[in-house]
């Protein structure tokens, strides 16, 4: 299963998450993916904004 979340840290989703971790997954023997988001509040790749926006160090900035 994979889990988009929201815009907020991923440990507050996944410790709200119990039904998809510890129910669903474990029943149908699975794995729950969660994704982190990049280039947004305080995640950013090269340590802060301006430095991850440069032309080169944005190559992570895509959806494929």
């Amino acid at each position: 299963m994979f889990y988009c979340g929201n815009e907020g840290p991923i440990e507050m989703f996944y410790n709200n998450t119990g039904f998809l971790t510890e129910t669903v997954a474990q029943e149908l023997h699975g794995l729950v993916v969660f994704m982190e988001h990049r280039y947004f509040g305080e995640s950013w790749p090269f340590g802060n904004e301006e430095d991850s926006l440069k032309a080169g160090n944005n190559k992570y900035l895509t959806s494929l």
